[in-house]
Order: structure tokens, then C-alpha cells, then sequence
């Protein structure tokens, strides 16, 4: 357990120390000892909804997981804070890239775009085309200067448009301070079982260069994630070969013209590099380590390198019922992966070199390595222009607004290298076996609008609606030996126009029996874009696929007592999802088509209990039962299938409290346990009887976390343990050699969660 070591005795001096330090500031003050406050946390303010609301008061399911909550648990990753969110499911299989899934709404790792939309305050992040694998390179923020985060479940096509069929997820990052100087600056440890250490240094400023009416913003950070996974191959092996390292920042320079206008420019920048990925090699029929636990075998280096751009400005005039907004982002993101083909495309060449030989005169080497390039890039602007009216004639709240986005996708493997699995040397006597690229744009344009009717002093109805057009384009270059033996050519290339309008709905009805109780409906739909078709070798692929459309049927409860010691956020929720977009292949290249209808039901349920003064106790659950309600031939998936990595059941529980040690001093410490319930891995095509076979279990798991902090004047000391036992468990997995095949012995490569970590961080406040 390397690091463990180092660190326990390091985390245990730190925390000695700070109480030391607190019983000394304990001694000398002669004040009485102060009691923590009996009241509950105060009401939290969200704006996934494009306006500012109390969370209590929105008439849909949201969950927020808070700055607090990000902190003290030492969370720096979506997988970190996963299992506090009901109906949120997740993939990943290296560090910075990370599908997000809300409520069942995936096809599984592969599906072309994603599911969930992403914000960061007015900006939106990410792709929404299907051609730079939206779905798998959302930038997983560090949290160092984030507010709040608000995750919306259901469809948000009324609101935020195309790619949030799922939900969506929005960033809030901590605003400018006008009048207050202010700064913190923190650095902490990690330490890994059966991997290394890691580090962090993140601090923020804040200037008012003008008070109350220009002030600056600024945050940096650096850290390094330790790695787990040891490479086993004797030429090219490392242990802990997945540590990553991420750095980035934010500035915001934010200026008020006039009492009730002011201008938020802001630049988030992060760079995310990986030596490889979270994954060990399994026995396909097993699941059991083939090289030991933690272990995998690679013949090239698979590294990672995601850079983003994110670039804003944001207007904002509030003229008592009427409230203005504009939003100009400009997004760079740019991904490179290289990946070890020697199982798949080398095995390929080496299975065939007969025919090879026959057909072309060339000689397959024995021994042969290879290593794949790939290189995705997405450059993107926005506009969002919007008015809001409240109370007009007594009875209606209005919105309104205009959309707009451009983006320029690049998707291409620039080589594909061959190399000795032997000595590493280069192997030069074949020609390129592939050189693909796909050029994409994607443009669209909206209109949206938004009623509530107020009827009466308790119920009220939200309705909405919004127009969609958007059009693609797409351009194919596809050449080398792969395409010179599938499709007796040596070059394909192709060209594609896509155009649609999509028309988005809601209406929400809510009964408020007062200001603490609420009961409300919502019908919601949502939609992904469709797209121009790549054009395979072998041909016969539709030229298109359409956009896939999604509705949404919910009810729910949110409810507080009037001393809000106790809350209630309940929801049940029906989908139907129609054309799903499914990637599939012909001849070992990809297209997409549109498959059959799937349907996700569930419920969802948050309760917070604060009994006595300093103690929230805390219940996150939900289930989701998400299944094909037709067969997907494409996909391999027949009628009743469950949809890929949705677990049934999650829930997690925890415990908080606070103890007042003198009136500067505070010591807090929490526990929870989360549950994580059996899941479906991907497709697998057909069975040897020729019927559709669907895919393995990955079995349930349950992780404890514990954590404690001291807060003394300025000064603030945490220290945390996430999966306490050192649980193992699968989050996604996907086949290493030419095909799906549950095969004995076949390796698959198995992305598990992180063993038990161990951390510390002080920090200090100006």
C-alpha cells in the first residue's frame, strides 16, 4: 500500500497539532463558550432555471450539492460526489472524462452525444454534435472556485435546448465582490492504497479596484491525482500509471454601470494530462484480474491530454419587474488520446497475414505492436438574449429569449503507428493501416418563451415552449490499408447536409399549501440533434439519422418544517424516449441509426433531518427502471433489455456535526455510506443460437467515507477517508480484442473505482 504509510502519520500529527492549537485559543479566552445556532442551514438560492429561485419553491427536481459539501469531503471529481446526487449514474475510465447519465437516459459508453447538458453560470460547455464524442469529453471541473453545483433531472429542451434530454448540470462559480477584499489559499495531500501520493495548491483573491463598482476575481490551482493502476508490461510498465495532473483557473473582472447594470467578463482555463487510463485487464467471462488486482498490460503508452477555453460575457440590467440578460461565450476544447491497438487492429493484420500476403504482397511481421492517435477538437460560439417580466397585471410572470451557437469540429486519428511488441523499434514495411477525419459544423437557433399564470394565491401553472432549427454539415476523409482491404480502394470520402426543426414543450402545475409546502406536475420534453451519416466501406448506411426526442411525465412533494428542522424533496417520474440515436458498425466502421422507443420510470427522495443544534442527518434514494421498450437490432438489444450502467437502486446516508469548542472554534466531523445497486454493461450483439444476447451484470457495491474539520479564526484544517473498506467495483468496461465475446480468457479492460483514499488540507481566509 504504498503512501499509506507516509501519510497516516502525517494526517495524524496535523490533526494533533490543530487541536492543540485549539485548546490553546480555548485557554485563553475568558468569553463564554458559544452554542452552535439551533437553527437549520439557510434557504438555498438556485438559478438552473434562469431565474433566481429558493430551491424550495421550484416546481421540479433539483439537486444541489454545495461549496461546503465540496470541501470538507475532499471532492475533486464527478465520481466523488456521484452518489449524493438521486437518479445520477456515471461511466468513466480516465480521470477528466466522464459520462454523466440522469434518470437511465443512455445507450450506454458509446452512445454518440451526450444525454446531459452542461452550464458553467451563463455559458454552456461541451458539444452537442455526435461527432466529437460529446458524450465522453465534458470537462470534469475542479471544484476550487465553485459555488454550488445545481443538477437539474428531466429533460431541458424548453430551456437549454438540444443534448439536455437527460438533465443538465450547471457549475455556479462564486461572483466578483464589489466592496470586500477578501482571499484563501489551501494545499493538501492525497494518498491512494496500492498507489502513490498526491497534492494540491489552489488559492482565490478577490480586489475591489473600484468600490461598488469594479472588482476583479481570480483563482489558480494545481494538483496531482494519484494512480492506482500498475502496467505490467516488461517494456513499457510503470506502476501507478494513471496519475493525472490538472491545472487551471479563473478570472472574472466584473463592473457595475449604473445601480442596476453590471458586465461579468470571465475566463475559466483547465488543463487536464493523464499517463493512463482507470482501468485493469479482466477475464471477459469472470470479471476476475488476469494480471492481479490493479493490473493491466499495455504494449503502448496510453496517455491523455483535454484542454479547455471557456471565454464569457455576461450583461445583466434588473429594472425592478423587468430583468434583462446577455450571454456571449466563445469555448475551445481540445482532446488527444492515444490508445494501444496491438489486441484489435495488430491482431487483425496478424490473424490475416495469409491473405494479405495473397491479396496485396505485403508481409505482417510477427510481433506486431500498435498505437492509435486520436485528436478531437471543438470550437464554439454562443448567444443567449433574454427578458424576464414578474407580475404583470397581478397575474403573469413572463421570459422570453433568443439563441444562437456555432461549432467547428475536428475528429481525427492522424496515425496509427506499427512497432515491435518486442523490442518497441518502429516497423516501417507496412503502410499506414488508417488515416480518418471527420469535419463537422453545427449551427442552430432558437426561440423560447415561458408563462406562469397565477391563480389564485396558491396555484399557479408554468407553461413553455420553444423552436429549434439547426443545421450540419460533414465532411469524410477516410484512407490507408484498412480501407485498401474493405473496400478495394484506397481512399473513401464523403459528404453530408443535416437540417431539422424541433419544436420543445412544458407545463408545470404547482399547489403551494403554504410557503413551506408544495405540490406540482410537470410534462417536459427534450431532444438531440441528428446529423449527417459517416460513410462505412461496405456501404448501405443511411445517409442521416434523426433527431431522438424524449418526454418526460413527473410529480412531486417538497416540504420543510416551519422551524426547517426537517425537509422533503420527493419526485415520481415516467419517460418515454423515441428514434434513440445508437452507434453500431459494418465492416469495423461506425455509423449511426435510429433505434426503437425506451422507457424510464422511477422515483426519487431527499430527506434532511436537523434534530438537535450541529447534527444534519441526511437521505439520498432513488430507483430507476430504464428498458428498452422495443427491440434495437443495431445495438444488439432486444424488448425488455435494461439500459447499460443504470443501476436500480442508489442511495447514500449521511451524518454532519459541529461542536463549538470556544466562540473562534469549531470542529466538525461526518460520515456517509452510499449504495450503488447492480448494473447492465454494454450490448453484445448475438448469441452463437444466433438471438440477441444482452450484457453481464456488474455487481452492487457500498463505500463508507469519513471526514472531520477544525475551524479556528482563519485558519481551517479537514482531513477525509473515501472508501474506507477499499471496495472494488466495476464502473464500466469494454472489450480489448476484435469483438464482443464473453470467451474465457478474452481480456476485457474493467474501469474500477478508486481504492481507499486518504487526505488532508489546510487552508487559510484573508
Amino acid at each position: 500500500m504504498r503512501g499509506f504509510g507516509q501519510i497516516k502519520g502525517m494526517l495524524l500529527s496535523g490533526v494533533t497539532g490543530a487541536m492543540l492549537m485549539a485548546g490553546g485559543a480555548h485557554a485563553q479566552a475568558e468569553a463564554p463558550t458559544p452554542t452552535v445556532s439551533d437553527a437549520a442551514p439557510a434557504d438555498i438560492i438556485v438559478t438552473a432555471q434562469k431565474r433566481s429561485e429558493r430551491l424550495q419553491d421550484v416546481p421540479a427536481s433539483i439537486s444541489v450539492v454545495t461549496a461546503t459539501d465540496l470541501t470538507k469531503r475532499g471532492v475533486t471529481r464527478f465520481q466523488d460526489y456521484a452518489s449524493r446526487i438521486p437518479g445520477l449514474s456515471l461511466t468513466s475510465a480516465r480521470t477528466g472524462n466522464t459520462q454523466i447519465t440522469l434518470r437511465g437516459i443512455t445507450t450506454g459508453s458509446s452512445q454518440p452525444g451526450s444525454t446531459t447538458g452542461f452550464y458553467v453560470d451563463e455559458a454552456p460547455v461541451g458539444s452537442v454534435n455526435a461527432y466529437t464524442g460529446g458524450n465522453g469529453i465534458t470537462p470534469d471541473l475542479d471544484p476550487s472556485d465553485i459555488g454550488q453545483i445545481e443538477v437539474l433531472k428531466g429533460p431541458q429542451g424548453t430551456l437549454y435546448g438540444a443534448g439536455a434530454v437527460g438533465g443538465l448540470l450547471k457549475f455556479t462559480t462564486v461572483p466578483t465582490d464589489l466592496e470586500h477584499f477578501s482571499g484563501r489559499a489551501s494545499a493538501g495531500i492525497t494518498s491512494v492504497d496500492h498507489g502513490d501520493l498526491g497534492y494540491s495548491g489552489r488559492a482565490t483573491i478577490n480586489i475591489p479596484l473600484v468600490t461598488d463598482q469594479l472588482g476583479l476575481h481570480v483563482s489558480g490551482f494545481y494538483r496531482r491525482d494519484p494512480g492506482y493502476i500498475d502496467n505490467i508490461n516488461p517494456r513499457v510498465g510503470k506502476d501507478d500509471i494513471n496519475d493525472a495532473k490538472v491545472r487551471g483557473g479563473r478570472a472574472m473582472l466584473s463592473m457595475k454601470f449604473a445601480p442596476n447594470v453590471r458586465l461579468d467578463l470571465s475566463a475559466i482555463l483547465q488543463d487536464t494530462a493523464t499517463d493512463g487510463t482507470n482501468t485493469e485487464d479482466v477475464d471477459a467471462a469472470t470479471f476476475k484480474p488476469i494480471y492481479g488486482d490493479l493490473k493491466q498490460n499495455r504494449y503502448a503508452p496510453e496517455t491523455g491530454y483535454m484542454r479547455l477555453r471557456l471565454y464569457n460575457a455576461t450583461w445583466h440590467a434588473d429594472f425592478g419587474k423587468l430583468n434583462l440578460v446577455s450571454s456571449t461565450t466563445y469555448q475551445r476544447i481540445y482532446y488527444r488520446e492515444l490508445g494501444d491497438a496491438t489486441n484489435s487492429y495488430a491482431a487483425f493484420l496478424t490473424q490475416n497475414a495469409t491473405l494479405i500476403n495473397l491479396v496485396t504482397g505485403l508481409v505482417v511481421p510477427p510481433n506486431l505492436g500498435m498505437s492509435v492517435n486520436t485528436i478531437k477538437h471543438t470550437d464554439r460560439w454562443s448567444e443567449e438574449a433574454r427578458a424576464s417580466m414578474n407580475d404583470v397585471g397581478g397575474l403573469l410572470d413572463l421570459q422570453g429569449g433568443f439563441y444562437w451557437t456555432h461549432e467547428s469540429d475536428i475528429n481525427k486519428i492522424p496515425n496509427i503507428d506499427y512497432f515491435s511488441t518486442t523490442t518497441g523499434a518502429p516497423i516501417n514495411s507496412l503502410p499506414p493501416f488508417a488515416i480518418a477525419s471527420i469535419d463537422s459544423t453545427y449551427d442552430e437557433y432558437s426561440f423560447f418563451g415561458n408563462a406562469r399564470l397565477h391563480i389564485g394565491d396558491k396555484f399557479d401553472v408554468l407553461g413553455g415552449v420553444r423552436y429549434s432549427h439547426d443545421h450540419q454539415t460533414y465532411a469524410q476523409d477516410y484512407s490507408g490499408l484498412l480501407i485498401a482491404l474493405t473496400a478495394g480502394k484506397p481512399q473513401i470520402l464523403a459528404d453530408g447536409v443535416e437540417k431539422h426543426n424541433v419544436v420543445t414543450w412544458m407545463a408545470t402545475p404547482r399547489f403551494k399549501f403554504s410557503d413551506d409546502e408544495m405540490l406540482y406536475g410537470r410534462v417536459a420534453t427534450g431532444y438531440r440533434p441528428g446529423g449527417p451519416n459517416p460513410a462505412p466501406p461496405t456501404g448501405g448506411v443511411p445517409l442521416t439519422f434523426d433527431p431522438d426526442k424524449l418526454t418526460q411525465y413527473e410529480v412531486g412533494f417538497k416540504g420543510q418544517t416551519a422551524d426547517r428542522k426537517i425537509t422533503v424533496d420527493a419526485a415520481l417520474f415516467y419517460t418515454d424516449w423515441d428514434h434513440i440515436q445508437i452507434q453500431t458498425s459494418k465492416g469495423g466502421f461506425n455509423y449511426l441509426v435510429n433505434g426503437g422507443k425506451a422507457r424510464s420510470k422511477g422515483g426519487e427522495l431527499t430527506l434532511g433531518y436537523h434534530p438537535i443544534a450541529g447534527l444534519t442527518l441526511g437521505v439520498n434514494l432513488a430507483y430507476t427502471d430504464a428498458k428498452l421498450a422495443s427491440a434495437a437490432p443495431a445495438a444488439g438489444g432486444i424488448k425488455g433489455d435494461r439500459l447499460p450502467y443504470v443501476p436500480h437502486w442508489t442511495g447514500s446516508l449521511s451524518a454532519d456535526y459541529a461542536i463549538p469548542l470556544n466562540d473562534s472554534t469549531k470542529l466538525t466531523f461526518g460520515a456517509t455510506g452510499s449504495y450503488v445497486g447492480n448494473r447492465i454493461d454494454d450490448y453484445t450483439g448475438k448469441t452463437s443460437a444466433g438471438t440477441q444476447h444482452y450484457g453481464r451484470t456488474l455487481r452492487h457495491y457500498a463505500t463508507v467515507d469519513l471526514r472531520a474539520g477544525l475551524d479556528f479564526g482563519q485558519w481551517t484544517l479537514s482531513a477525509f477517508a473515501r472508501n474506507l473498506t477499499d471496495k472494488r467495483a466495476i464502473i464500466v468496461d469494454g472489450y480489448e480484442g476484435l469483438a464482443p465475446t464473453t470467451t474465457a480468457g478474452q481480456p476485457y479492460a474493467a474501469s474500477v473505482i478508486t481504492p481507499r483514499t486518504i487526505g488532508a488540507e489546510a487552508a487559510i481566509r484573508f
